[in-house]
């Protein structure tokens, strides 16, 4: 009895994940449009924080 259960990853989570990225990202960027600050930096930002949003769902829904 050495073996490890491992937990099966649905699809969902990873399209979810996605989703909801770039879902983010949009919103980041026509934010920063709004407000004037669309610079190369605050996009970028926005970028990272997508990321970190789209991984923090995949992750959270094992």
């Amino acid at each position: 009895m050495s073996e490890r259960a491992r937990v099966k990853t649905g699809k969902a989570s990873l399209i979810g994940g996605i989703a909801v990225g770039i879902a983010v990202f949009v919103l980041w960027t026509a934010v920063a449009h709004e407000l004037a600050a669309d610079s190369v930096p605050v996009i970028g930002l926005g970028f990272l924080v997508a990321a970190g949003i789209a991984t923090w769902i995949r992750v959270a829904d094992l």
